[in-house]
């Protein structure tokens, strides 16, 4: 009888492509390196290893003379930073890896084919030649010379082998696709550190950030940032702790009193139990019947007596006891360690405040967007939001939530390419930073008010700083420049004085 058709075992087979990202599979199909499901596995190797940050271990397919152009590119270029955690940029990676690789199989079989026919051309030289010498050394008819297809195994063997050990070069199409890429999110990430890798996503987002008028000011800004380090110590401050419950948490372990139910187990000698004979007693059960009361059943007259005495569970037999186990549920008081988590504390959020007035213009506005950019870089690292408020003459108030997005980092450019001058408004910018703190998200944020300080501060604008000064809030100042007990002083508590001109000169 013929076996059944199994309908699903044609499914099966092919079940390793499951783990086939979508996009590759048409790629996958026609490689010709190794077999399917050896690609398969292969390109997911790379695939979460790149996503890792990292390249796939040694041994991984496909062979290092095929993947080693590929590697040594990716190397050269610093690529692996950019890769940890960004699976859209990976899988645009390895669809040009894939072509590499496809590239140097044809560079490797063609290399391989060259080397047999150079080996085949020897052999057979070898062979004419071991005729000859043959031939001269006795009469008889010369024989044709040809390889064998043993010899010939040898020889593609010998091939294979030399074509693996070839010197093998960095990968140039690679380079020159992705080089150009690479070497603007390197400089992005030098400006804006860990930034710089989430900006380098954005692949026409980063080339327009480097044509950019503000680009040249922000690199500068940067290096002003690393010469000032009392900038990192006061963003640092900003922003009231509390409690995240969307961040891991910590775990503490606490010993509390506990009851509990315990099952315990004793052992009881118990009667009947079939373990150790401890003598004769009279009972009913035939399996302890002594061997003399049987004699009695198969008697014609004495089996009467012998049911008669069973009836009376008279018997002789023999007596048994044993240990049994007997179960119980006992309750107890202990202390056990309980794990309790509390939410991680994190800061809020930064308001920055900038005053643009013409009194800024200069050297005190470039230390001011020096601020703003620190601001910027200890928030999106810590994961906190930030606002910026730019102010000078009346109605002349502008806001940008700078943030790492396209539009976000386009407004902070343009920020950077604005040149200062105007008058000073303060109550107007004020009111708004006022009204933002009323707002859900932004109650746990403080201010950083950067200014020169040269202006009045009138009596409404400190009545309303102190009411949101109550509510939690606290207003940090970075006076540019010691002129003294400035308005800045009237409305921010502390006032950081900025008079390090020295390590700005090099504007």
């Amino acid at each position: 009888m013929k076996e059944a058709f199994d309908a699903g075992a044609l499914e099966r087979g092919y079940a390793f492509l499951d783990d086939c990202p979508e996009q590759f599979l048409q790629a996958l199909i026609t490689l010709p390196v190794g077999s399917l499901p050896e690609r398969v596995h292969g390109l997911r190797a790379w695939r979460d290893s790149l996503l890792d940050g990292r390249f796939p271990p040694p041994g991984t397919w496909p062979p290092p003379e095929i993947a080693a152009p590929a590697r040594l590119a990716a190397e050269s270029l610093g690529f692996l930073r950019f890769c940890k955690g960004q699976p859209e940029l990976v899988d645009a990676f390895l669809r040009d890896v894939l072509v590499s690789f496809t590239r140097q199989a044809s560079e490797v079989r063609a290399e391989i084919a060259t080397r047999l026919r150079t080996l085949e051309q020897l052999e057979r030289k070898r062979l004419e030649k071991q005729e000859s010498q043959a031939v001269t050394r006795g009469p008889r008819k010369r024989k044709a010379t040809h390889i064998d297809e043993v010899m010939l195994a040898r020889l593609r063997q010998q091939a294979e082998r030399e074509a693996s050990q070839r010197t093998v070069t960095e990968d140039a199409e690679l380079i020159a696709r992705w080089g150009e890429r690479t070497r603007e999110w390197a400089a992005i990430s030098d400006v804006f550190g860990d930034l710089g890798e989430l900006m380098g996503r954005g692949w026409d987002l980063s080339l327009g950030v480097l044509k950019h008028t503000g680009w040249t000011d922000l690199v500068r800004l940067r290096e002003l940032v690393r010469q000032l380090l009392q900038f990192a110590d006061i963003v640092r401050t900003l922003g009231r702790w509390h409690a995240s419950e969307a961040e891991a948490t910590l775990a503490e372990t606490v010993f509390l009193p506990m009851r509990r139910l315990e099952e315990e187990r004793r052992e009881v000698w118990t009667p009947h139990v079939p373990a150790e004979m401890r003598g004769v007693e009279r009972s009913g059960e035939l399996a302890r019947m002594l061997p003399v009361e049987a004699v009695n059943l198969g008697h014609p007259k004495l089996r009467f007596l012998w049911h008669a005495r069973r009836a009376e569970r008279a018997l002789l037999s023999y007596r048994v006891e044993g240990l049994e186990v007997e179960r119980t549920l006992v309750e107890r008081e202990s202390e056990e360690a309980v794990e309790q988590r509390r939410p991680r504390p994190q800061r809020g959020p930064i308001i920055a405040v900038m005053d643009t007035s013409g009194s800024m213009h200069g050297l005190p506005e470039r230390v001011g967007k020096a601020l703003v950019l620190e601001a910027l870089r200890t928030a999106h690292a810590e994961k906190r939001r930030c606002f910026l408020y730019t102010y000078s003459g009346p109605g002349q108030v502008l806001e940008h939530e700078l943030s790492l997005t396209e539009e976000g980092v386009g407004r902070l450019l343009s920020f950077l390419g604005q040149s200062f001058g105007g008058g000073n408004d303060e109550a107007s910018v004020m009111a708004r930073v006022v009204q933002r703190l009323e707002e859900k998200d932004w109650r746990r944020a403080d201010v950083l008010f950067v200014s020169d300080g040269e202006w009045p501060a009138p009596p409404h604008l400190s009545q309303m700083v102190e009411k949101a000064r109550e509510a939690g809030t606290r207003f940090h100042g970075v006076q540019i420049g010691n002129r003294g007990r400035t308005g800045l002083h009237a409305i921010c508590e502390p006032v950081h004085v900025f008079q390090d001109w020295a390590a700005a000169g090099g504007w």
